[in-house]
């Protein structure tokens, strides 16, 4: 390579050295822009930490302001209004969520599925189906108690077939639900421990209690019910399946067309079963503590739910939605019962 006449060696070498300084100099700027960025984005994501903790405090100020300042029929009428759309309201006396007699999930009735489908919301529960026949068709009468998410609750609910069912497809059977003047009166009583959890009555075909932000095991629960029917026929149709049913007889007992049904077990499940049912119980109770942490220092439900609601509107939302089963699309038989 021939060299110009005016580049002596001294202008060379100088040329050489600025060559080096510079590409050094453009590995240091993109060294010192890696590092620019880092520490943006943690500055970045710091203000917004600050920000995201500055509203949730001032929310929860007024939240609780605005709780504390309303009267206790208010805060009743008011949640019972953020109820209603999924079907229940709340029972002051009792302190517990229930369902209403016309609720809309009433028009699904009941397939075994629902249950199989229980764990997938969240629902750890023990159930007890009593089946029996009654003026020619199969009637289902199913007793559950557990943890619903953060609410521990009991239900008992009074189905029908549209026709007599082999027991056989009892599993695949579409069942619905007791119309007005088949309804029978239920009364029910939740027990942990010693504790009354709630005592409900009325004329129902889903009678439902849930005590939010209360964790418990399905084993440790007693749901105590007595179901009057409208005819003794059909008490002692019921009673007879209970017989057959294989529960000791101490957890039974009819007197004239009223029965009376103690649920103090729990179900025997399979391995991964018990796992999986772990594993939800875990989320549960962890989602109990940060229910109670998030709405102090608010003590009844109905101010821990009605701050949560004007706090965090999705979590309220979310939670009435765990108070019911998960509704799959209906399968129609021919016979009035599921069909493969």
């Amino acid at each position: 390579m021939r060299i110009p006449a005016y580049l002596n060696k001294e202008s060379l070498a100088f040329l050489w050295v600025f060559r080096e300084n510079l590409i050094q100099f453009k590995k240091g700027i993109r060294f010192m822009n890696l590092k620019n960025i880092i520490y943006i984005t943690i500055l970045v994501l710091l203000a917004l930490l600050v920000v995201v903790l500055l509203v949730w405090f001032i929310r929860k100020r007024k939240s609780r302001r605005r709780v504390c300042g309303m009267m206790p029929q208010k805060k009743v009428q008011t949640l019972n209004e953020l109820a209603e759309p999924f079907g229940f309201y709340y029972d002051p006396r009792e302190d517990v969520f229930t369902s209403h007699v016309d609720a809309w999930q009433k028009k699904f009735g009941y397939e075994a599925l629902f249950d199989r489908m229980a764990a997938g919301a969240n629902m750890v529960i023990d159930a007890w189906p009593v089946y029996f026949d009654y003026e020619g068709r199969t009637w289902l009468i199913e007793f559950w108690k557990g943890q619903y998410g953060i609410n521990t609750g009991g239900e008992v609910g009074i189905y029908h077939a549209d026709t007599l069912i082999p027991p056989h497809l009892y599993k695949r059977a579409h069942f619905e639900a007791a119309a007005e003047e088949e309804m029978p009166w239920m009364k029910c009583r939740l027990m942990r421990g010693t504790k009354e959890i709630y005592t409900l009555e009325k004329y129902h075909w889903w009678l439902t209690g849930f005590h939010t932000g209360m964790f418990s095991r399905p084993c440790e629960l007693e749901l105590t019910a007595a179901v009057r029917f409208r005819e003794p026929e059909m008490a002692r149709a019921f009673f007879k399946a209970l017989e057959r049913s294989g529960r000791p007889g101490e957890n039974y007992h009819m007197y004239q067309n009223e029965v009376h049904v103690k649920m103090d077990f729990s179900e025997k499940k399979a391995f991964f079963q018990r796992i999986h049912r772990c594993v939800i119980q875990g989320c549960n109770r962890f989602y109990c503590r940060l229910f109670l942490a998030a709405t102090r220092p608010f003590t009844g439900t109905a101010d821990r739910m009605l701050f949560l609601y004007y706090q965090v509107p999705f979590a309220f939302r979310r939670m009435l939605g765990r108070k019911r089963h998960r509704y799959p699309r209906r399968r129609r038989g021919r016979r009035g019962y599921g069909m493969p």
